[in-house]
């Protein structure tokens, strides 16, 4: 039997030698849920056989075994090529229907082109090469035409929960009687703190102190370097501004690991870090950063969707030089990386009106040099709102106002 892709829109087939193929998390019910709602497929049920191909995951959802492909244990199908009229949460696509049959395209979408039939035209099916059509469909899925070849890497379930209302309501306000569309555990709800008498609002957690609460980001992939780095990881200081940021191969999380103890070892301990990576990754991260450095409690790296939010200002910031960085040292920028990061530091920031290493360096109290202890319990902070102090947040309104001209 030679397998096809399940995908919308992919024609790929197991013929394809550079392509793995993955079948439906059949036993695992939640994670199942989240690919069968990234498919969108109305009505519709894998059968044993049926299986999506590698160009529809994240390269870190993959993991090579020699010749084999694996898929990581959390892993989600997140590139596809919809049509826009699909880009709705409720959309589904009806599996007979003639747009999924190709034999009718979406004229708002060039990704959705309608198939030519090679009898009509007489066209020979061989005058385009597998490879070819391999590359245009990677081409369409990735978007490579309309946005850059890099990005921040996320947990999925993550990305989508920006979209829905509750997330932009959810640090000020609790809709008593209102329940938004989408899956319970991206409802509103997660935002109120379970298990606390008479609870009905948000959780409310505010940045006061440099060195306090910390971000961190995987950006990628960006061209490989001479030493094989394909991605930036970045540290960031909410209160401060300032910035870590070190190169690291396609070993993530023993990286971000051995990043990360390094700074605790230099810096010193924070009360916690945020991040949007994918719990399996972050349970990884913290599994292996318990090798290197002392930790009170079994995680210091907590999954959190305010982690790219709560900071825009700095995020486009880094965004931009990173960006340029790459572009201008090719296969060398991991060598101008700390210099690039160390010339932000030292550069007034919109926000606060001051240089990072001013506000890191020239204020009390001092680093802590021994494992601190979380405020709150892991479960806790996930589900709070994080805020930064009340006169920074100002200035940031300012500094996103001055961004956007």
């Amino acid at each position: 039997m030679v397998f096809s892709c399940c995908a919308y829109n992919c024609k790929n087939t197991a013929k394809d030698k550079s392509l793995s193929f993955h079948k439906f998390p059949l036993k695992k019910p939640k994670l199942l849920k989240k690919w069968l709602y990234n498919l969108r497929w109305k009505d519709w049920k894998p059968a044993p056989h049926s299986k999506v191909c590698s160009i529809h995951f994240e390269k870190n959802c993959l993991i090579k075994e020699g010749k084999r492909v694996r898929l990581h244990s959390s892993a989600v199908p997140t590139i596809f090529a919809f049509p826009r009229r699909v880009g709705d949460r409720k959309s589904k696509i009806n599996p007979r229907s003639r747009r999924a049959l190709g034999i009718v395209g979406d004229a708002n979408s060039p990704q959705a082109a309608p198939r030519r039939s090679l009898k009509n035209t007489g066209e020979n099916s061989s005058s385009q090469t597998t490879a070819d059509r391999t590359k245009t469909s990677k081409q369409q899925l990735t978007g490579q035409e309309n946005r850059p070849p890099w990005t921040i890497l996320g947990d999925g379930a993550l990305d989508r929960s920006m979209t829905l209302p509750s997330f932009f309501h959810g640090g000020y306000c609790l809709p008593m009687n209102i329940s938004w569309a989408g899956d319970d555990e991206l409802n509103v709800k997660p935002h109120v703190v379970y298990g606390v008498p008479g609870q009905t609002k948000p959780h409310i957690i505010e940045v006061k102190e440099r060195w306090e609460w910390l971000g961190l980001d995987v950006r990628g992939p960006f061209s490989p370097t001479v030493d094989h780095h394909t991605h930036i990881m970045t540290l960031t200081d909410y209160h401060s501004k300032w910035v870590e940021a070190f190169p690291l191969t396609q070993n993530l999380g023993q990286d971000v690991a051995v990043c990360l103890a390094e700074v605790i070892i230099q810096q010193g301990y924070p009360l916690g870090i945020l991040s949007r990576l994918s719990r399996g990754t972050l349970k990884e991260v913290n599994r292996e950063l318990k090798k290197h450095v002392r930790l009170k409690g079994n995680t210091l790296v907590v999954h959190h969707r305010q982690t790219g939010y709560m900071d825009l200002v700095t995020e486009a910031l880094l965004n931009k030089m990173l960006d340029e960085l790459v572009k201008k040292h090719k296969v060398t920028w991991h060598v101008h990386l700390p210099a690039a990061t160390l010339r932000f530091c030292c550069t007034n920031h919109p926000s606060t009106r001051e240089k990072p290493f001013t506000r890191m360096y020239a204020s009390n109290p001092r680093f802590s040099s021994s494992p601190r202890e979380l405020p709150f319990s892991v479960t806790d902070i996930r589900l709070s709102s994080f805020i930064i102090s009340s006169t920074e947040a100002n200035n940031m309104g300012t500094a996103s106002e001055n961004l956007g001209h």
